[in-house]
């Protein structure tokens, strides 16, 4: 009886041992799994900042046109003739008072063909002395009309080509004044409240290769186009050079920035660091605090220039680091670090 007692008691030792082996077991297994979570705490995102600065920008209203002569002309046939010659090409430089083409009567012409037709038949010698005088005669310049320019330009097409018949006020050539080139730009109704004359503007053209050309703002249109809900601004170079002036050709598509506001003394940021919410239209930043933590600032955005936007959010002050690059899918709160 003694015995079995005893032994009882030795296995309930044997399991009591066991339970607190466990136990400590599993305690000692515990910090090594919190041990093992250490370092993810530690992992911090590699990302590029920048600070924000005061700084001065310009608001402005961006639109697409396109280059025109104010003086332009059509150089028409003032008769029904012959082209005899046309002095000039395509590209060519005129000076007021220069021939650019010269023609001859319809009846000189008939005059000139009969002439040539008698001396084909004439036998005797007076015969083809009357032909020859004849046809001097449709050839003198009293038969001819010349053709000339009314101011100085540019000769932008020639639409005849020289021995051609042509009708009374035929067209012959076209001709523009390069100097007299402006920029005509489609302004957004939404953004023509912001555009008067007098503002101070800068056009890119396509095919133009010397880059910005200032201009200024000449005229606005009283009217809006009510397909493409734009209106017509006119705008004048300013300060062109004399190869700038040459190279001016007219209807060369570009851009235009019609300055509306310079803003002075505004907190001024990379555009490459906004991040845009395409639901809602709204735009964050990503700042990075002094403990090395990812926040996310909403911000109201102000003037816009190619590669800088006015930030306003009173949570931002001048100096605070602005994560420039890595900003996107970052979540609020985490720990960053600054790349070299």
């Amino acid at each position: 009886m003694h015995s079995r007692t005893g032994t009882q008691v030795t296995s309930r030792l044997i399991v009591l041992a066991s339970f607190a082996a466990c136990l400590i077991i599993a305690g000692c297994s515990r910090p090594k799994e919190e041990s093992s979570d250490a370092p993810a705490a530690n992992v911090r995102v590699p990302v590029w900042v920048r600070s924000l600065v005061r700084g001065s920008i310009e608001s402005a209203v961006t639109a697409v046109g396109s280059t025109e002569a104010l003086r332009k002309e059509k150089i028409l046939s003032p008769i029904a003739g012959r082209v005899v010659s046309l002095k000039v090409l395509e590209g060519s430089s005129v000076s007021a008072g220069d021939v650019l083409a010269v023609l001859r009567t319809r009846e000189a012409q008939a005059t000139l063909e009969g002439a040539d037709a008698l001396l084909r038949t004439a036998t005797t010698e007076r015969q083809r002395a009357e032909a020859r005088r004849a046809r001097s005669l449709a050839d003198s310049v009293q038969g001819q009309i010349l053709v000339r320019a009314s101011f100085s330009g540019v000769v932008s097409s020639r639409n005849v080509a020289e021995g051609e018949l042509v009708a009374e006020q035929t067209v012959l050539l076209s001709l523009i004044d390069p100097t007299t080139i402006i920029f005509v730009a489609d302004v957004p109704a939404a953004n023509i409240a912001g555009v008067r004359t007098g503002l101070s503007a800068r056009i890119r053209l396509n095919q133009f290769p010397a880059g910005e050309l200032s201009a200024s703002v000449d005229a606005v249109s009283p009217e809006a186009d009510a397909q493409s809900q734009s209106v017509k601004a006119r705008l004048r170079f300013r300060g062109l050079t004399a190869v700038q002036q040459r190279s001016m050709k007219s209807n060369l598509a570009g851009t235009v920035r019609i300055i509306t506001e310079l803003r002075r003394s505004v907190l001024l940021v990379g555009s490459s660091a906004l991040l845009h919410d395409d639901e809602s239209d709204a735009f964050s930043l990503v700042i990075m605090t002094a403990d090395s933590l990812a926040r996310i600032i909403p911000v109201t955005l102000g003037a816009r220039s190619d590669s800088l936007v006015e930030v306003m959010s009173p949570a931002l002050h001048e100096g605070q680091n602005v994560i420039m690059q890595g900003q996107y899918a970052l979540a609020d709160s985490t720990r960053v670090t600054v790349e070299p």
